[in-house]
């Protein structure tokens, strides 16, 4: 009788048990699903928190503009953006976009940063605005004019001082841990030896070997000669060499057309045999940079600069 008593403790016991694990994994594998499948709401407080649950994903786009970059993101998340009214002329600037197992709710957080735009939801659907304004105090006279004014008055004071003050203070503190972010974040993206390595490659290429007088050349090719990826590429562009892949090749292909028109050994070569030979592949684009680098056209640049020849 005993024996039985204990036996059928013992298996109460281990069903108990057997339950418990089973909810705790029904549970891990409902977070987990949710980990994968963001809900508008949640995307909203991923982007409020900087705490990233979207799917990771590979983003390998060239000169592609935000509309772009924002159907990408609606395959990758199985939700609707939509452009404010505001923002079509800004989606004509077009950039390079290269991510490489990034959480694609953390890709669309760095694009809204970026352009200084955020994103609210709508009929539910997630619309990507212009950031608002600062918050607006609206005072209606009848307040002002009561027989309480002064209180009044000495309240509003006291409250919008304690509302400035407080968001002062939380701007400064929100901007340090943000810079202190960007910092770290700067920190790890490469290793300070590679990046080393990197910037005395790309300083060869275009000094020795004068790779801009390809006219074909772009940030990819660039990157595949290095033997690196092109967004590592493009961030030693800008945090070690303080410049952009485009004006980078336009200094160079700008500079050699400047010294070959004030060259007597070129007097008789044209100005746009000489762009081509630089690296310019139209007549239009080597006038348009060649102006704003130099503020002068071509003709006057080397009519003012052409030495006089000896006699």
């Amino acid at each position: 009788m005993i024996y039985d008593t204990v036996f059928l403790i013992k298996t109460k016991m281990r069903l108990f048990l057997l339950g418990v694990c089973i909810l705790g994994l029904t549970g891990w594998i409902s977070s987990v699903e949710q980990d994968q499948v963001i809900s508008v709401e949640k995307l909203l407080n991923n982007l409020q928190t900087e705490h990233f649950s979207g799917k990771p994903i590979d983003l390998d786009l060239e000169e592609a503009d935000i509309e772009t970059l924002l159907k990408n993101l609606e395959d990758s998340s199985g939700l609707s953006f939509k452009l404010s009214p505001d923002i079509y002329q800004l989606s004509e600037e077009k950039k390079t976009y290269n991510f490489k197992q990034v959480p694609w709710d953390q890709v669309l957080f760095l694009v809204l940063k970026e352009f200084r735009l955020e994103a609210v939801l709508s009929d539910d659907v997630v619309c990507i605005q212009p950031k608002t304004g600062s918050l607006k105090w609206i005072i209606r006279e009848d307040q002002l004019q009561s027989p309480k004014s002064f209180r009044i008055r000495l309240f509003l004071y006291v409250l919008i001082f304690v509302v400035v003050a407080g968001g002062v203070a939380g701007f400064l503190l929100y901007k340090r841990r943000l810079t202190t972010k960007e910092e770290a974040s700067k920190r790890l993206v490469i290793d300070p030896e590679i990046a080393d390595e990197v910037t005395k490659k790309v300083t060869y290429l275009f000094d020795v070997e004068k790779v801009y007088r390809n006219e074909d050349i772009s940030l990819r090719s660039l990157s595949e000669e290095l033997a690196i990826p092109s967004y590592q590429l493009s961030w030693i562009l800008n945090e070690r060499m303080n410049i952009t892949f485009s004006v980078l090749v336009n200094t160079y292909r700008v500079e050699e057309v400047k010294k070959r028109l004030a060259s007597l050994q070129d007097k008789d070569k044209t100005i746009l045999n000489i762009a081509f030979d630089a690296g310019f592949n139209t007549k239009t684009s080597f006038n348009r940079v060649f102006k704003k680098f130099t503020r002068m056209t071509p003709s006057q640049y080397r009519k003012r600069y052409m030495p006089k020849k000896i006699p």
